[in-house]
């Protein structure tokens, strides 16, 4: 079920398929106008027909509109409904529900708080509307996956840019069987992370997957969440390569453990493909910050302890790194990626502290701490407050240097010391983020001496279209902005030479 361009009535249409056991093509069908139309998420219903919802551009009171489509076993259509108001509303999630009627997760522009928000709306068995709610803040808002949980209410995922530590964060609403607001909750870190699909678990919580920007090894990562009934997060994982990898899809398996589908550009054949993963039930590896004092001044530090405990029987390579989020909304690392060892079943802890330097702005932080490789991650967060009398040594460096002062985490010391400058061990090219992006984005390197460095982006013809960085640097972590307003959207390179070391990373620009 999806669009398509190539049948149907209008630009696009609602495409549906139905296949055998084998997956040969049964029969297929369009639906729609003649504007564009398309179909997010089908179910089949308890009579052997189907239900579709969408938006359509075709039909409806608005510039576009919820779509939902009821068809019989064959796919021809029964009845067809459009939902919202003047502006843009598109459905994303549905499920028949216990009373035979149906739920819809959809994002609206036509009502609620903020420029988009979360739409919820129920039907009864013809379709015919019960009651609407929407969800969120003056900010953007959005819910891509709902589910009708076992007290009769309802559970929603998506993300949200008025709550939460990041520029996007992973939404989640419970409601009643009316709709009405139970409690919300936000997880994710300093940058976007977003939730595709929620499902409930067989021990009455909930399991998570999406996106993040915030954690793992690339420029985004398959995100995978573990949420207790009251929305406590028990354990949280990411999975991925270097690019762009997201979950778009979660179900729990019969072992306890979890399928998730999604798309990948870290691994397979294409710029893009299918991505499958299949999850041991249980959590691997939990990190856990005990903070000390969180109220801090310049020229002061900021104290925190770290406990690390692997629940596997296998020894483990790891990677931290801490990073704060400056009052202003930008991000900065103040550790790592610095390696360490663990053994089987063990627990590691460690005291950490990060000097405040006087060119920090005052006022509100996150801190944000991660331990990861490839197969496993786990991570923590705290919030702390800069104060001071407002005598800013360098108002225009929001950064400065944040020396950083580790005692021990791990049976293997970070970086072979106790007091460190958190100065990078290696040359590295960072994913860059947002990832895709539109019109800006931000390069990340690690310089480990002072050298000649160069920053260049390429298009797909080789062509050099921006040199961003062409001269000496010192040592350290090192960020700059691609402003790319000028060139068209599609896939560029940046490749950054620095001494004898060489690195190319691929990024996409959507506008």
């Amino acid at each position: 079920m999806g669009r398509t361009a190539s049948f149907g009535a209008g630009s696009s249409d609602v495409y549906l398929l139905k296949t055998d056991s084998s997956g040969d093509t049964l029969w297929t069908r369009t639906y729609g106008g003649s504007n564009s139309d398309w179909g997010n998420t089908v179910e089949q219903t308890s009579d052997g027909g189907y239900i579709i919802t969408g938006h359509t551009l075709s039909f409806g009171a608005g510039s576009s509109d919820v779509y939902l489509l009821k068809t019989d076993s064959s796919g021809d259509t029964l009845w067809t409904r459009t939902y919202g108001g003047n502006d843009y509303d598109w459905g994303y999630s549905l499920q028949q529900t216990s009373d035979g009627g149906y739920i819809i997760a959809a994002v609206t522009l036509s009502f609620g708080a903020g420029y988009f928000d979360v739409y919820l709306l129920k039907t009864d068995s013809l379709g015919d509307t019960l009651w609407t709610h929407t969800y969120g803040g003056s900010d953007d808002d959005r819910g891509y996956s709902v589910r009708q949980t076992s007290d009769g209410g309802y559970i929603i995922a998506g993300g949200t840019d008025s709550f939460g530590a990041g520029d996007s964060s992973v939404y989640l609403v419970k409601t009643d069987s009316s709709g009405d607001t139970l409690w919300t909750r936000t997880y994710g870190g300093s940058d976007s992370d977003m939730g595709y699909s929620v499902r409930q678990t067989s021990d009455g919580g909930y399991v998570i997957a999406g996106d993040t920007e915030s954690f793992g090894a690339g420029g985004g990562d398959v995100y995978l969440l573990k949420i207790d009934s009251s929305g406590n997060t028990l354990w949280t994982h990411t999975y991925g390569g270097s690019y762009e990898d997201w979950g778009i899809s979660v179900q729990e398996t019969s072992d306890g453990g979890y399928i998730i589908a999604g798309g990948t550009a870290s691994f397979g054949a294409g710029g893009y493909d299918v991505y499958l993963l299949r999850i041991a039930g249980g959590e691997s590896l939990t990190l856990t910050i005990e903070p000390g004092d969180t109220v801090v001044a310049h020229n002061d530090t900021l104290c925190y302890h770290l406990i690390c405990q692997n629940n596997t029987p296998d020894y483990l390579q790891l990677l931290f790194k801490a990073t704060v989020r400056l009052p202003g909304g930008g991000t900065y690392r103040v550790f790592g990626p610095a390696r360490f060892g663990m053994f089987g079943n063990g627990v590691s802890e460690g005291d950490m502290c990060h000097f405040i330097p006087p060119q920090a702005p005052l006022g509100d932080y996150w801190l944000f701490a991660e331990v990861y490789n490839l197969e496993v991650s786990a991570r923590d967060s705290m919030a702390f407050t800069i104060t001071g009398d407002g005598q800013l040594a360098n108002a225009g460096s929001p950064s400065g240097h944040w020396q950083t002062v580790l005692a021990r985490m791990g049976d293997e010391d970070l970086i072979g010391g106790v007091a460190q400058n958190a100065l990078p061990t290696q040359f590295a090219l960072d994913g860059n983020y947002p990832n895709p992006f539109n019109a800006s984005t931000v390069l990340e390197y690690q310089l480990p001496v002072a050298c000649d460095v160069r920053l260049e982006v390429y298009n797909l013809l080789g062509e050099n279209v921006a040199t961003l960085v062409d001269g000496e640097q010192e040592a350290g972590y090192r960020s700059i902005t691609w402003d790319a307003s000028e060139v068209s959207s599609g896939i560029y390179f940046y490749k950054l030479t620095a001494g004898d070391y060489t690195e190319t990373r691929r990024t996409m620009l959507v506008k």
